[in-house]
């Protein structure tokens, strides 16, 4: 069930953003009071701040170029500061064709500290994104495969509901889309999907909102995959369980992002005609790049590199 090589190309939905990056030198744990969560007022004096281009699909995006050459495609929406973006996606040969852009609101914008313990807190304006459910979904055939990941409820849900009634092959990964997303909705995206992805958080929240475990999810031929950050991947389906081990890097600078490397990474090597075990280590390899850079999009090793750190991860 892991091909995907005989797809034409693949669209990449999910939110198109600016990123603010910031690198707060202590730990958040030290300055929440236990007792006092009902009032909050906290300030983190950062260290470091960097600004990016990002959202979901922008790094899901460049993370796949990196890895095949198979036409890319996002599809979803910007706003009226999108030069630096479409330039940008010109440049890495990702098409933006049906892609939205409003000339009032701004592009979505998310701002992140993080702290010595890899930890992180997210603020983020949605913009244009909220016009998502205008998107001419008509471009996409079952001959693509689709990536449906983090986004504003109205684009996620209207790309969600055409690729189920379709049937289209996607995969499927709710992240930060658990805060709002029903569980019906959720339920509905998951089950007609090939591919299920999250953190082991993400995974856990799933199981415990939809009342099921991983095993009744492999069992209706759904493949589940849980990221284990530095410690690598978990892909599960109905007939086997494989672990790759993580590419342990020299210096982490920064974690934001490393999850879209993955998914690029694991999707572009499927596309490449990889088998799924040399898949996984290709997007944990692919993942320890994005890590050793501050932002998303900053990472440019050769395939040849990627190939190098893959070949030396753990398969059992």
């Amino acid at each position: 069930m892991t091909g995907l090589s005989a797809h034409n190309s693949i669209i990449v939905t999910g939110s198109i953003a600016y990123d603010d990056i910031m690198n707060f030198p202590g730990f958040f744990k030290d300055f929440f009071h236990p007792e006092k969560l009902h009032q909050i007022n906290v300030s983190f004096a950062v260290q470091t701040l960097n600004k990016h281009l990002g959202g979901t699909a922008t790094n899901i995006a460049y993370n796949l170029t990196r890895i095949t050459d198979k036409n890319t495609r996002i599809l979803g929406a910007m706003g009226q500061d999108h030069a630096e973006l479409t330039s940008f996606y010109k440049k890495n040969n990702i098409s933006y064709e049906g892609s939205i852009i409003d000339s009032e609101l701004y592009t979505s914008t998310g701002k992140v500290i993080t702290d010595n313990a890899n930890n992180q807190i997210w603020g983020f304006y949605y913009g244009a994104a909220e016009k998502g459910n205008q998107i001419d979904l008509s471009l996409i055939t079952e001959k693509d495969f689709v990536i449906i990941s983090a986004n504003h409820l109205n684009a996620y849900l209207h790309i969600q509901d055409h690729c189920v009634k379709k049937h289209i092959s996607y995969l499927y990964d709710p992240g930060m889309s658990l805060t709002w997303i029903s569980d019906d909705d959720l339920r509905y995206g998951i089950e007609e999907a090939k591919y299920v992805i999250g953190n082991d958080y993400e995974i856990a929240q799933i199981e415990r909102r939809l009342k099921l475990k991983v095993a009744d999810l492999t069992a209706k031929n759904i493949a589940v995959i849980t990221t284990l950050g530095a410690d690598g991947v978990r892909f599960e389906d109905k007939e086997k369980t494989i672990t790759v081990s993580g590419f342990k890097v020299d210096k982490l600078k920064d974690p934001t992002g490393a999850g879209d490397a993955w998914r690029g990474g694991f999707v572009g090597a499927l596309v490449e005609g990889n088998p799924l075990a040399a898949s996984l280590r290709i997007a944990n390899a692919l993942a320890s790049f994005a890590v050793e850079n501050f932002g998303t999009v900053r990472h440019t090793p050769s395939r040849d590199e990627i190939m190098a750190r893959a070949e030396t991860l753990l398969v059992t």
